[in-house]
């Protein structure tokens, strides 16, 4: 499966990220998910630290899956693949660092 380099923006800072061909929108949605849970968690105010923001909206989206995964049958071998991919690009933003 061939992909293409798409810069996002997570806390105001830029990342090129590989997108699988076809799978470009479901990034950004990510991203905008992401950067809307980071968002809240800092509105709130009782967290401090650019890594451990990142670490609790992780936990947040992750949990939010995992809930979601016992109410709806969703296949987990999805769910598995979802979250080796989320984890890949996880990976190549924090090489880039």
């Amino acid at each position: 499966m061939s992909s293409k380099n798409i810069t996002v923006s997570i806390l105001a800072r830029e990342f090129i990220v590989a997108c699988p061909a076809g799978e470009e929108k479901s990034l950004l949605d990510s991203v905008q998910y992401l950067n809307q849970k980071i968002d809240l968690i800092q509105s709130q105010g009782s967290i401090v630290g650019i890594d451990r923001i990142i670490i609790m909206a992780a936990l947040n989206i992750t949990n939010e899956l995992l809930n979601q995964n016992s109410t709806n049958g969703m296949d987990l071998s999805q769910f598995r693949h979802k979250i080796s991919s989320i984890e890949h690009q996880i990976d190549e933003v924090l090489a880039q660092n």
